[in-house]
């Protein structure tokens, strides 16, 4: 089986579209920008806050900090939590947990409000940590994300002076840059498609499994 189980957050373990697309709705109308279509602010649903304002509207560093500041200030007021767990994903932690996989979230999202999150859906027991940029960063990748999981895992679990066995580790999230996180770091990756993504990007990405629901995360990760 895989040792170490690394899971994305929003569109994985949370269905988070709710909050997002209301806080993002909120944070562009404060800089002048209407949404016509409430389906196309999807798309920032994975990448990092910043550099999706700059993908997605051509905005500058300054601006797209500004438009962050924005929809972190509507997201905290309440739309944290608009975000409900996925059918059967708790039953597939405490499956993976139970039978000895490390779990961690590593996610794009600033760490203080994942661990708040997951927290609050009462599922922090099942992971050893939470993953992710600190609020003060502007650019970062999930190749990096990733790789900061892999070395606080074999940091603690592993033996001293021992090398990582990349076999151990698996990547699970709903969006390509998942997948790219798991490439990158040259360790296997499971693409959801009840999340935000799609077969064809996650073909594209060259995800090592596809799956349809949360309940197959466990058969894949324990009998590999």
């Amino acid at each position: 089986m895989y040792r170490y189980v690394f899971f994305d957050l929003d569109g994985t373990l949370t269905q988070s579209e709710f909050g997002i697309i209301n806080s993002i709705t909120y944070a562009l109308n404060r800089m002048g920008i209407e949404v016509d279509d409430p389906e196309s602010v999807k798309r920032f649903i994975g990448p990092p806050l910043i550099m999706a304002f700059k993908d997605f509207y051509g905005m500058s560093d300054d601006d797209a900090t500004k438009a962050a500041g924005y929809y972190r200030e509507y997201y905290n007021a309440g739309e944290i939590y608009n975000a409900p767990l996925y059918e059967g994903i708790e039953d597939a932690l405490r499956t993976l947990s139970e039978n000895g996989c490390k779990l961690y979230v590593v996610t794009s999202k600033p760490t203080v409000f994942a661990r708040d999150i997951v927290d609050h859906f009462d599922i922090l027991k099942y992971f050893e940590d939470v993953i992710g940029p600190d609020l003060s960063d502007r650019s970062y990748t999930k190749v990096e994300l990733v790789e900061r999981a892999i070395n606080a895992a074999h940091e603690k679990f592993d033996a001293e002076g021992s090398s990582v066995d990349k076999k151990d580790y698996i990547m699970i999230g709903d969006r390509y840059y998942d997948i790219d996180g798991a490439n990158g770091n040259s360790i296997d990756s499971i693409a959801v498609l009840y999340g935000y993504g799609n077969r064809e990007e996650f073909e594209k990405a060259g995800a090592t499994y596809i799956i349809e629901k949360a309940c197959e995360i466990a058969d894949i990760a324990l009998d590999r």
